[in-house]
């Protein structure tokens, strides 16, 4: 099985971190950065502003409006008013009109009551309502030379590649930036947008879903909208500003107003997508383990779950539904759809026979075809796998033997859509779209695009592919994926990848599932109990447990057994007793996942969407609402029996125990058991709950009460 150790195997060629060298005033590199507006060329939809640098050459900063206040700019070395279709985009094209006005300071470009400034003598760019500047370029100097330049190009090394630099006063808040695993709260921190296969890490910058998109408690938003790499530094360099770096020639931005963070989201998922609507039976409890090795162990947790009376909705199959498991062999897991018939029979009939006890079945697949096998040669003959810049094929970034489906082929993506559809047709419910995220910087897609380029891009397009075989078979796509970038969220549910079995790998992953509901991540999980490392304590396990049963996607998973009769009599009977409370929750769920897809607010949220006002909450990211009446405060450390809890401005009272309660503003003492995690509900407030508590969410169900604390 899966081990730390067999992630830093002999398998790998390279380090699998990051290089995060600083984005300014390094000694290799030289900058261009905006000094003047030259002129302005004005068409029904676009304002052309045509700009000198500071290295005498020109450039030209496109001004675009998608709705009312949501500004495009691109700054690029020569105009091109049309921009290609874009897969991150569900609106395409620009479509608002925009008025402009100039004196001989400014040009001045309005959408609706929100404007856009651009100093002509003096080169500056800021956004502004109703008489508020919201955001401004940083122009700040030192030996007569910009700290962090505004707007401009970096060379180094031949590379030509566009920066912006903005200021970030005192007390302004920044939240963003995909799951990441560090403090929720960005200020002082830095980050690198880059998909990465994490290796069975969640302790630093390496993530899975890493979005360059930001949101500003100063009324703002920023999304660059560019699948290469981005380096980010949020007051680390300089301390009273920001700046972002794109690894292209070409810097597309959209730069929105928003009145509160919630609406920042709105504006980034009305661009980018909202989430679609799982199925009901999704919300409930997935088992899963790395790895059921047969039908007959399987069969053993689906009876067992039954018989104790543990809820439960999916039961998941990882790669040894296959019969060879890859990733002991060549250094990473790979799929060839052959069905692992000795060890687990007929799969359709596997899938009817879950059916009729009320699980759906999940199965797993990554898109790496294993060298020297039938489903290799075929797609090696056809096209359908990354090329390499040198004209071979692709590699993985580690080099292991594998082809990488080339999903900017359309014909090798329909091919693989059509292997994933034969098993929804004969069953499966949902597919688990694994791995995705290690293509080359060097790899040449069908579509004339290179690694540097397709890298982030591919795990969307990965995961569009799997959402689109499930709606094709049953009319809605759901998926469970690992990975994500820009527009990603549009393809729900997702879950944390490989955490670590530690309770800073826990703490990390609360961190990490907050920090992705600002990417409009509304339906989102865990591994109970983390993924890799020794087997968790019963207590880890049982704090893992709580609090994944209030997270919006609930799923036991690791590389050792997860079903809570493995962690002893107390884990059994809690794991019992929580998963009973999701089940009766599950129609104030519905109500918050209807939410989701007409808005893009996350289930799980940061205090600061739901209390942006007081003083307390943009820091917090130890607790967390669920939905908008929902406190819940895990309990994150070894040994303890209390925890410390911020109550927002009103009444609360403790889920299980309505003598408890609480009166806020303000931080309070609670009492926090080992078999209880503490969790609140505003008083006055009706929360739906079935009346009983279902086996799973298929056929019919409880009748729904409304309790009103």
């Amino acid at each position: 099985m899966y081990d730390t150790d067999s992630y830093a195997s002999s398998f790998l060629k390279k380090s699998i971190y990051q290089d995060d060298s600083r984005i300014f005033h390094r000694p290799d590199s030289t900058y261009a950065y905006a000094t003047k507006v030259e002129s302005f060329r004005v068409a029904p939809h676009t304002i052309v502003a045509e700009l000198s640098l500071s290295d005498a050459s020109r450039a030209s900063l496109t001004i675009g409006a998608f709705a009312q206040g949501v500004f495009r700019l691109v700054l690029e070395r020569s105009s091109t008013v049309a921009h290609p279709t874009s897969p991150f985009l569900v609106v395409q094209d620009e479509h608002r009109t925009l008025e402009f006005l100039q004196d001989e300071k400014f040009g001045r470009i309005l959408s609706g009551d929100v404007e856009l400034r651009l100093g002509k003598q003096e080169f500056s760019l800021e956004l502004w309502k109703k008489g508020r500047c919201l955001f401004v370029l940083d122009d700040e100097k030192v030996a007569g030379a910009p700290i962090t330049p505004g707007l401009g190009f970096r060379h180094r090394a031949e590379k030509e590649e566009a920066f912006l630099s903005w200021k970030a006063a005192r007390g302004q808040r920044f939240f963003g930036l995909g799951e990441k695993w560090n403090k929720v709260e960005k200020s002082s921190t830095r980050a690198t947008i880059w998909a990465c296969d994490t290796c069975g890490t969640n302790s630093n910058d390496m993530s899975y879903k890493s979005l360059p998109l930001i949101h500003s408690t100063n009324g703002w938003g920023m999304m660059v909208h560019s699948s290469y790499r981005s380096v980010w530094e949020l007051g680390t360099f300089s301390y009273s500003s920001a700046s972002a770096l794109v690894e292209e020639p070409r810097l597309d931005l959209f730069l929105w107003d928003a009145e509160s963070l919630k609406q920042s989201i709105g504006r980034y998922t009305s661009l980018t997508g909202r989430p679609s609507l799982p199925p009901q039976w999704a919300l409930g409890v997935w088992m899963s383990r790395c790895q059921y090795v047969s039908r007959a162990e399987s069969d053993a947790v689906v009876e067992r779950l039954r018989q104790e009376q543990i809820p439960c909705d999916v039961i998941h199959l990882d790669p040894l539904w296959m019969p060879v498991h890859y990733y002991f062999r060549i250094g990473v897991d790979a799929c060839d759809f052959e069905r692992n018939i000795k060890d687990f029979g007929n799969l359709t009939d596997l899938y009817r026979d879950y059916a009729e006890k009320g699980f759906s079945t999940s199965l797993w697949v990554n898109p790496y075809l294993p060298e020297g096998v039938p489903i290799f040669e075929y797609a090696e003959a056809h096209g359908y796998l990354l090329r390499d810049e040198s004209g071979g094929l692709a590699r993985l970034e580690h080099g292991q033997p594998v082809g990488i489906v080339d999903f900017t082929n359309p014909e090798a993506k329909a091919w693989w859509k059509g292997k994933l559809k034969f098993e929804l047709s004969a069953g499966a419910a949902v597919i688990k779209p694994d791995y995705g995220d290690r293509v080359p910087e060097t790899a040449l897609g069908h579509n004339g695009m290179s690694g540097r380029e397709l890298h982030n891009l591919y795990i969307h397009l990965y995961a569009e592919t799997c959402f689109e075989a499930a709606a094709e078979v049953y009319g809605t796509g759901f998926v469970w994926r690992r990975a994500g970038f820009l527009g990603t969220q549009r393809y729900c549910g997702t879950w944390a990848g490989d955490t670590q079995t530690t309770w800073e790998g826990f703490a990390n992953c609360l961190r990490g599932a907050l920090s992705a509901g600002f990417g409009g991540e509304a339906f989102w999980s865990s591994d109970i109990g983390g993924f890799v490392g020794s087997k968790p304590d019963p207590e880890l396990y049982i704090r893992w447990m709580q609090f994944g049963m209030f997270c919006s996607l609930t799923r036991f998973h690791g590389t050792t057994p997860r079903e809570p009769w493995e962690f002893g009599a107390l884990a059994l009977e809690n794991t019992r007793h929580y998963a009973q409370w999701r089940y009766r929750l599950i129609p104030y769920l519905n109500e918050l996942a209807n939410e989701a897809t007409r808005t893009g607010v996350p289930l799980m949220r940061h205090l600061a969407l739901e209390t942006p006002d007081e003083p307390n909450v943009h820091t917090l990211d130890d607790q967390f609402f669920l939905g908008d009446r929902m406190l819940v405060a895990p309990v994150l450390e070894l040994g303890a029996v209390k925890r410390t809890v911020y109550f927002p401005v009103g009444l609360w009272v403790a889920l299980e125990d309505e003598n408890q309660r609480y009166e806020g503003p303000g931080f309070q003492s609670v009492a926090a058991p080992l078999d209880r995690i503490p969790v609140f509900v505003r008083v006055g407030v009706p929360l739906p709950l079935f009346e009983t508590v279902p086996q799973h969410l298929k056929g019919d169900l409880p009748r729904v009460i409304e309790w009103k604390p």
